[in-house]
């Protein structure tokens, strides 16, 4: 797939990331313990034309995203890299031919030395080198001339994560010339998936470049 989607599915809720507070181990349970409800969820996805997904690449997820593959084919996959052996998890990710690797904010936001090593092994991989972050205000400005082609940075009604401050994240989307994939765009739950919710990410990034969120 080449076409950069609008919508992605998200994977975070997976994982029981710590953004969902006091459901976070109970969304943990339904998901990352159970890869059958995983697969299904993948499965429905597309069955409503969404085969794309912003997956975080832990064997769990993986092995259901390729299971959701056999019967609807291959999805754009958008996949962040955990914290760890990078190699071995970029290894573990390569059967399903992202578009986009995604090193974890943790290491963007800190300028981790090995950076640039990450990004070359990324496209020795045949995939596009991106960078999350947690803090794009000041996260993009610095690392734009690194070599990256895409960001993940949260984007949302709300200004949930989108650090240092709010003015500081929308400046640095507007001047980068790096495709951006909005994360957070409901502010971990916070928000209804309403229409107000996507304009806005719409005017703050999609004029400017290809997104998805």
């Amino acid at each position: 797939m080449s076409d950069f989607p609008k919508l992605m599915l998200g994977t975070s809720p997976f994982i029981g990331a710590g953004q969902f507070g006091s459901k976070s181990p109970d969304y943990r349970r339904r998901f990352f313990d159970n890869p059958d409800n995983m697969t299904r969820l993948f499965m429905h996805s597309a069955s409503l034309g969404v085969k794309a997904v912003q997956l975080i690449g832990y064997q769990p997820l993986v092995a259901a995203l390729m299971k959701a593959e056999e019967i609807y084919g291959d999805f754009f996959v958008v996949v962040t890299i955990p914290r760890g052996d990078f190699a071995s998890n970029l290894d573990l990710v390569s059967p399903l031919e992202p578009e986009f690797v995604s090193v974890h904010a943790q290491f963007c936001d800190e300028n981790n030395p090995r950076l640039n090593e990450w990004i070359d092994m990324i496209r020795d991989a045949g995939a596009k080198p991106a960078a999350s972050t947690h803090s794009p205000g000041s996260t993009i400005p610095l690392l734009d001339e690194m070599g990256f082609d895409a960001y993940l940075a949260p984007v949302n009604l709300t200004g949930y994560g989108m650090a240092p401050d709010v003015e500081s994240t929308l400046n640095a989307l507007e001047r980068t010339n790096k495709a951006v994939i909005a994360i957070k765009p409901l502010a971990a739950g916070k928000l209804s998936p309403e229409r107000s919710v996507f304009e806005y990410i719409d005017f703050h990034i999609y004029c400017f470049k290809g997104i998805s969120y």
